[in-house]
């Protein structure tokens, strides 16, 4: 009865041996095999996700201890270590920033400095500092792979993936590689403080005495070549302040990025890579986001399709280090170690304008809400400012003080046309696109001048005091913050004779100035600057020499009647900055982003002045100013 009961059983019981399977079929090959594949495709991702965490948590350490080491420096010496020394006494010319032989002037930089701070007073002992770090006596210190400036997500920093050098035939040095660089700044890598020509909004400082054979600069960052700062320099706390970047090493030995004993920008320190330059944020994938010393070799030897799959990009065309930003291997963004310890994972998509003032010493500490943590993952606001504008279609009026205002109608136009000669690239998250200005305006005639912003802001001045006509208080009033614009507008409005009027005062938006600018023309007009410095239209935008200052209504007005527009100084304006803004803005009476960390500056029809790239220099911090750049004012 059981056999019944179990016919299958029974069957496979007394069969012939010989009948019996002697191995399995192919459906249970298949069952298993995609098992194993699930199997695989569950576990792969969570291993290599357990080993990213690992590297970060390794990396983020590393990078504490450093931090932790400069201020250990700091409370023996009263500042942090300088970037990098750079000697004045083996060349004979003093522009060192420019000179292709580093490797006669180079000495001691911040790694270097740091090493007893570290627990690496055993390298420290290798170092000559009476040599560069190229000399012969230093190639055990330079050649030594360091564990403490090592990210373990960076497969190319290896002990056979070692930056060489060959000033000559007959020399070769070579620098072990490093993952972190001390914050130099995100200023612009100009010089100066910009021109009418082209303004330079955040910029690097240069100080050359022939006289004393001295050589010093800095930006806006923590440190700078032989420049050393001290915690009370810094104008925000230490938890808002990146100390440390996040770097990769030279994908070749050709590659100096990411050389940790090298006193130089890219290879040990980032440089110029916020929002007045093309490396702006984090993993900068921009083709000519690097500006690297020996570029174009690399695209030589490895190529420029190379290069961007391994996602380090550089300008082929220059040879000189000049600026350099942030880079990793993880997945998203970068490690940034801040002044008071702390270790953040920046993303990719950081506001550039954020990750710009995280990186200057000179951001005011208020600008930055109680949860800091919270601010830093600001992407740009998502938001549009929004005001209301009460229509002026009063004709020319003037204030109390004498300030002209001329009624600029309501129309469209295409904002953003690339004036004749200036369009080459024009990138493409900025188009041009159409504008309504809904309501007519009230805009000031001409730039506030001298007179006209000490008669306002001085109080002791009284309401009736005639305006002083001598040219110099009738040139644009300069060197004043966005902030102490607005200040103005406040300061204006609160006078008796202007409060009777019921007038009140602010900047123009981006699209009321170029709007204005073009003298509201529906059709893309294309103006055509010149770059040369007989044109008598008053236009400065790209004109080289650059034209100097001169006093309100020195040249033609526009068919609007407002003066200097295109020339003179550059304006700021309401807007908070975006990038992307162009290509989002609403249609109607756009005022830019409801929130932001850099204001906008204009002084011609298009944002982006000489070459068409990823530029944008007159972008200025509401607390910083420049010698070139004024205001004008809107009257309602």
């Amino acid at each position: 009865m059981r056999c019944l009961r179990n016919r299958a059983l029974c069957v496979q019981l007394y069969m012939p041996v010989s009948d019996l399977r002697t191995g399995i079929s192919r459906t249970e090959v298949i069952v298993v095999s995609v098992c194993l594949l699930v199997l695989v495709a569950v576990t792969v991702p969570a291993i290599l996700a357990m080993r990213e965490r690992s590297r970060q948590t390794i990396c983020q350490s590393r990078m504490a201890a450093v931090t932790a080491g400069m201020l250990a420096y700091h409370e023996r010496h009263g500042v942090l270590p300088s970037a990098a020394t750079w000697s004045t006494a083996e060349l004979q010319t003093l522009a060192l920033h420019q000179s292709k032989r580093w490797d006669m002037f180079v000495k001691e930089n911040w790694a270097v400095s740091l090493l007893s701070d570290i627990n690496r007073a055993d390298l420290a002992k290798l170092h000559d500092s009476t040599l560069p770090i190229s000399a012969e006596q230093n190639t055990a210190l330079r050649s030594t792979r360091l564990e403490e400036l090592v990210c373990p997500a960076d497969e190319l920093n290896t002990s056979e993936n070692l930056f060489t050098y060959s000033p000559n035939s007959a020399t070769s040095i070579e620098f072990a590689r490093g993952n972190f660089a001390i914050n130099g700044g995100t200023h612009s890598f100009h010089t100066t403080e910009g021109s009418t020509s082209t303004p330079t909004g955040d910029h690097a400082n240069l100080l050359i005495d022939p006289e004393k054979r001295e050589f010093t600069y800095w930006g806006n960052g923590v440190a700078g070549i032989n420049r050393s700062f001290s915690l009370k320099d810094f104008t925000n706390g230490p938890a808002n302040l990146v100390a440390i970047n996040e770097i990769r090493s030279g994908v070749s030995a050709d590659d100096l990025r990411g050389s940790w004993a090298l006193g130089h920008i890219a290879a040990s320190v980032t440089w110029g890579h916020g929002v007045n330059g093309d490396c702006s944020g984090p993993n900068n994938l921009w083709a000519r986001s690097d500006d690297i010393q020996g570029c174009s070799k690399l695209h030589q030897t490895l190529g420029t399709e190379e290069l961007t799959r391994l996602e380090m990009p550089c300008v082929s065309y220059l040879d000189e280090n000049q600026n350099a930003g942030s880079r990793s291997r993880h997945r998203g963004g970068v490690n940034a170690a801040f002044l008071d310890g702390s270790v953040r994972f920046i993303s990719n998509e950081i506001d550039p304008s954020l990750w710009h003032v995280i990186h200057s010493r000179e951001t005011p500490e208020t600008v930055f809400g109680e949860n800091f943590a919270t601010e830093l993952q600001f992407t740009g606001s998502s938001e549009d400012a929004r005001f209301e504008r009460s229509p002026s279609d009063t004709p020319d009026v003037a204030n109390s003080i004498g300030m002209g205002f001329v009624s600029i109608p309501a129309g469209t136009f295409k904002m953003g046309v690339p004036d004749a000669g200036n369009d080459t690239d024009t990138p493409p998250e900025t188009p041009p696109h159409d504008v309504a200005i809904s309501k007519p305006f009230l805009m000031a005639v001409t730039e506030v001048t001298v007179a006209q912003f000490e008669r306002v802001m001085n109080s002791e001045v009284p309401d009736d005091t005639p305006g002083d006509d001598n040219a110099p208080n009738r040139l644009p009033v300069v060197d004043v913050t966005w902030n102490e614009s607005v200040g103005f507008c406040r300061r204006l409005e609160m006078l008796e004779s202007e409060k009777s009027a019921g007038r009140h005062y602010r900047l123009p938006t981006e699209a009321e100035w170029e709007y204005a600018c073009r003298s509201g023309s529906s059709e893309p007009r294309r103006f055509s600057w010149s770059r040369q410095s007989n044109d008598d239209s008053g236009a400065a935008a790209g004109i080289q020499p650059a034209l100097p200052l001169t006093p309100v209504k020195s040249y033609p007005a526009n068919s609007f009647g407002l003066y200097d527009m295109r020339g003179n100084a550059w304006e700021w304006c309401s807007d908070w900055f975006d990038r992307d803004y162009y290509f989002r803005s609403p249609g109607n009476d756009p005022a830019g982003p409801e929130k932001g960390f850099i204001k906008v500056v204009r002084g011609s029809d298009w944002v982006y002045v000489g070459e068409g790239c990823f530029i944008n220099y007159p972008m200025l911090a509401p607390w910083k100013k420049s010698p070139v750049i004024g205001f004008r004012v809107v009257c309602e």
